[in-house]
């Protein structure tokens, strides 16, 4: 028996490099560039729609806009949006998309099935980093596995932020002091992301002043992956009922300073 055939890219989007790859149908081997496309083509949309250094994004239009401005977004937006919205309630407001300039100053209507975003305050900004990778990584993952058909394996992978299917892929942790990276696990079902906290940080774990930490979280999707490690390093153990509700684990890779 041959060994299976991967094909995979690697472009520069979403502020990092993204990685894509797939294993070659054996029925429909053709399929696999063309899946690879499609899934940079997604990645594409959701970058230009929630980019905080585009003017023309969603975000950065919002971010211009004045008081009152009621503004079409897309359906990517949108859907960030509510996301972002739901884990500030689970997280009591800790996890804000505001970054503090205006919680409640944003809401989100839909007129005739189309998402509006209204700016309530002039002060208020958004920045959907700590969540919008995530998302990102999802939609091109969907994308990937759709135009693949069947149960091709595949995976999407964002500077950390993994969603993988049929395939072993290893993850490795990056040494932020030494350089170079080591081996941590293989995943081959669900999505995983990894955010560094430095010292200082407002999310620098649980104020030990000798811990250099990761968190990692694992769940279904990328998405809350992404955007639980912040909830957690915040919370610490006091998370659990979170992660619990997005079928999520939470890991703590701590770097002792010397």
């Amino acid at each position: 028996m041959s060994a299976p055939r991967y094909l995979r890219r690697a472009r520069p989007a979403l502020g990092t490099l993204v990685e894509i790859g797939a294993r070659s149908p054996a029925r429909r081997p053709e399929r696999a560039a063309p899946a690879l496309e499609a899934a940079y083509r997604v990645l594409g949309e959701v970058e230009r729609a929630l980019s905080a250094f585009d003017p023309a994004s969603d975000v950065g239009r919002f971010n211009a806009a004045p008081a009152g401005a009621l503004l079409a977004v897309t359906d990517h937006t949108a859907a960030v949006l509510r996301a972002a919205r739901r884990l500030g309630r689970e997280s009591d407001g800790l996890f804000d998309v505001t970054l503090g300039s205006g919680p409640l100053a944003w809401s989100l209507e839909d007129k005739r099935g189309v998402p509006r975003l209204r700016k309530l305050s002039s002060a208020v900004r958004l920045d959907l980093g700590g969540v919008g990778k995530g998302y990102a990584v999802d939609r091109a993952f969907e994308a990937l596995a759709r135009a693949l058909g069947g149960k091709a394996g595949c995976w999407v992978n964002a500077g950390g932020d993994l969603r993988v299917t049929g395939v072993e892929l290893p993850v490795r942790l990056r040494d932020e002091r030494e350089g170079g990276a080591y081996p941590w696990l293989v995943l081959r079902e669900g999505a995983i992301a990894t955010s560094h906290f430095a010292p200082g940080a407002r999310a620098d774990l649980f104020g030990a002043p000798s811990l250099r930490s990761y968190v990692s979280v694992a769940s279904p999707c990328c998405l809350w992956s992404d955007a639980l490690t912040k909830v957690v390093a915040l919370l610490g153990p006091a998370a659990h009922p979170v992660l619990a509700r997005h079928r999520a684990h939470a890991f703590f890779h701590a770097e002792r300073g010397p």
